[in-house]
Parts: structure tokens; C-alpha cells; sequence
């Protein structure tokens, strides 16, 4: 089952992206949708699909799917299906939400459920006439049948550089079975002119084994 959970976590590692509003909800009757995608030199590859939408002031639902292929060409997966809700009232500087998720790992011939718990905080800044963000999300995912579980720590730091570009940098941190691991993530969010899509074009740098850095591009979609 070790296996499985490395394996998870190369999935979750890759595939985190500021796509999730984090501590931030969707207003009511609206949404969004991001593809990703990565790459590193060893012919590994992920592809991530993030689908959320407002069903109130106060509550998000949302689906999150991605898969890993390794060098070897197999594929391996995680999913879940998620409920977030505003914590506390919303017209303060800080917002708080919580997540509770549903969802699955597969591959290597096996299927595992999962349940994800989860809290978030953010807040918006302002540098001279720049609009900027910081958001940190806490997990913790399940795996019930085995008593598995990883915990995860995301923080985002996002500032606008013009009305079409804003830079981000992301630092992820997971812990399972008594180990560490991280990555660093700086990228660049652009909106192309008269476009409805969102272009984010960065890196995925580990905290060790960085020839294992992966390029990432993503695509976003508000609805």
C-alpha cells in the first residue's frame, strides 16, 4: 500500500494549482473551470481537471480529478468531490472556510476510497496600486480502509502586475509516513486580449531532486 500513497502524493504534488479560491467562496449561480497540465524530463506527466461553483453566498461545491503517467507509461489517479463553506462573517479583511470531500485513488491494479477535511484562511492586500492576495490551505486526506492518511500544507502569494497579468508563487508541503515533502511553484497568470480564458505558464521546483522540476500550463475559465 506504500506504493499507493507515493503515489498519491506525486499526483497531489503536481497537480496543486491557485486554482482553487481557496478561503474565498464563488458567488451564487456562478463558476469556474481549469485544465492543467505537466511535464518533467523523465516523460512523466500529469493532467488535472478543477470544477467549482457557487450554489449560494455561502457554500462552494466542486470537483477535483487528476492523474499521474509515469515513464513507463501507467497511469495512476486521485479525485474528489468537495463542499466548502464560509466560516465567520464575510465582510472582514481575513476569510475562513472549511472543505469536506469524498472522493477515490486508483492504479497499479487497485482502487482505495478517501475522505478530505480541510481549512483555509486569506486575505487580500494592497501594494501603491497593485491588488495582491495570500491564502494558506490546510488538508488532511484519509484513505479508511487501511488508516492511511497524508497531511498537506499550500500557501499562495498572488499580486496583479497589470490588468492582464499577475505573477504567483505557491509553496506545497505534504507529510505521510513520517516524511516531508515540498516544492516551490512560481508561475505567471495572463489573460490574452478580447479572450475569455485565463493562460498560467510556471515551474514545480521539489525542495530535493530538482531535475525532477516539471513545467506546468493551465487554462481557467470563469462561467
Amino acid at each position: 500500500m506504500r506504493f499507493g500513497w507515493v503515489l498519491i502524493l506525486a499526483v497531489w504534488m503536481m497537480s496543486v494549482s491557485t486554482a482553487s479560491a481557496g478561503a474565498w467562496l464563488r458567488e451564487e449561480a456562478t463558476g469556474f473551470v481549469s485544465l492543467s497540465f505537466g511535464a518533467t524530463q523523465f516523460s512523466e506527466t500529469t493532467n488535472g481537471l478543477y470544477l467549482e461553483y457557487g450554489v449560494s453566498p455561502k457554500t462552494t461545491v466542486g470537483l477535483d480529478i487528476s492523474t499521474f503517467t509515469n515513464s513507463q507509461n501507467v497511469r495512476n489517479g486521485f479525485g474528489n468531490l468537495f463542499l466548502r463553506r464560509a466560516l465567520g462573517p464575510s465582510d472582514k479583511p481575513s476569510k475562513f472556510s472549511y472543505e469536506i470531500g469524498i472522493g477515490g485513488l486508483w492504479g497499479n491494479e487497485m482502487q482505495r476510497p478517501t475522505l478530505k477535511s480541510g481549512l483555509s484562511w486569506g486575505r487580500g492586500f494592497q501594494v501603491k496600486d497593485r491588488n495582491g492576495w495570500v491564502n494558506i490551505d490546510g488538508a488532511f486526506v484519509y484513505e479508511p480502509t487501511l488508516g492511511e492518511h497524508i497531511t498537506k500544507l499550500d500557501g499562495t502569494l498572488g499580486i496583479g502586475f497589470s490588468q492582464l497579468t499577475t505573477g504567483l508563487f505557491e509553496v506545497n508541503i505534504s507529510h505521510q509516513n513520517e516524511e516531508l515533502y515540498g516544492a516551490f511553484e512560481p508561475s505567471v497568470l495572463f489573460k490574452p486580449a478580447k479572450s475569455l480564458f485565463q493562460i498560467k505558464v510556471g515551474a514545480q521546483i521539489p525542495f530535493e531532486e530538482q531535475k525532477k522540476t516539471a513545467l506546468k500550463l493551465g487554462i481557467w475559465h470563469n462561467f
